[in-house]
């Protein structure tokens, strides 16, 4: 059964529900609606910091990892775009159509503009000239838009998570719409809709703390293993039964499957063991 974060929180089975401990590992997911799932093994793939400071009674964790978790750092500088366009964006440097338009684009051409990206987020929350990438789905699969029109998406950078959003967001879609036409001129005005998410909009829709989509910070203090703290980098959590296989976990995020490779085998590994002492 298939449950989203927003609709669960974790709770351990109490003392007089010991002998079902064989079975279920003291372990239970309650609903919002109140049903309650049980199972040998609940496999989280949400933000590590969420997971355990929102769906889960502090009491029932050790002290050390709770600390651990309040000072887990999450942040993304990232703002996300889709748009829908009526045309081919057309680059000054290379404007007929071509391999290009299938790659990842980006716009930040060296390295000092995107300091200054990161510079200009830090001191005022918005970069003045964002680093923008663009990636052109259509070129790839024609069946997303009608023919001759194009859909795309923009991958974008440094906008400060604790900006004032309700207030500076178009702010920030006109800037990174500013920097696509220098490169591109005429898109602006092949654009005939768009979507756009702030790190506030990523984390209130899709539950991602901090804007964060590598669910923690990828610093060396939350790498190898300490991720997502020293001692629980093996994708098992403080509780017996609780498994991480999200991006938080060991290696960290960039869409490689490995922390739910690694959970995987962890959970067949308890699994095994589990069986065999049966026997």
């Amino acid at each position: 059964m298939a449950v989203s974060s927003d609709e669960i929180t974790w709770r351990r089975f109490s003392k007089s529900f010991a002998w079902l401990a064989n079975v279920f590992r003291k372990d239970s997911l309650i609903l919002k609606s109140g049903n309650e799932l049980q199972a040998r093994a609940v496999v989280a793939n949400v933000n590590p910091k969420l997971l355990y400071l929102q769906l889960m009674d502090p009491k029932d964790l050790p002290g050390e990892f709770l600390e651990r978790m309040k000072g887990y750092k999450c942040g993304s500088a990232t703002f996300r775009m889709n748009v829908a366009l009526s045309r081919l964006p057309r680059f000054s440097v290379l404007p007929e159509a071509g391999p290009h338009h299938g790659s990842g684009i980006i716009m930040a051409p060296s390295l000092d503009y995107m300091d200054r990206a990161y510079l200009d987020a830090r001191a005022e929350g918005i970069a003045g000239a964002p680093i923008v990438e663009m990636v052109i789905q259509s070129t790839l699969d024609a069946s997303l838009a009608p023919r001759g029109a194009h859909v795309a998406s923009l991958f974008c950078q440094h906008f400060a998570p604790e900006a004032d959003w309700p207030g500076r967001r178009q702010e920030a879609i006109d800037r990174i719409f500013d920097v696509v036409e220098e490169h591109a001129p005429g898109f602006r005005q092949s654009v005939i809709a768009h979507t756009a998410l702030s790190p506030a909009d990523l984390e209130r829709e899709f539950g991602l703390t901090g804007g964060d989509i590598f669910h923690g910070a990828l610093t060396l203090d939350q790498l190898f293993w300490a991720r997502p703290a020293l001692g629980y980098a093996d994708y098992r959590g403080p509780l017996k039964g609780l498994y991480h296989c999200g991006s938080g976990a060991h290696p960290g995020g960039g869409v490689t499957g490995a922390p739910g490779h690694n959970a995987a085998h962890a959970i067949i590994a308890d699994q095994r063991r589990r069986l065999n002492r049966r026997r």
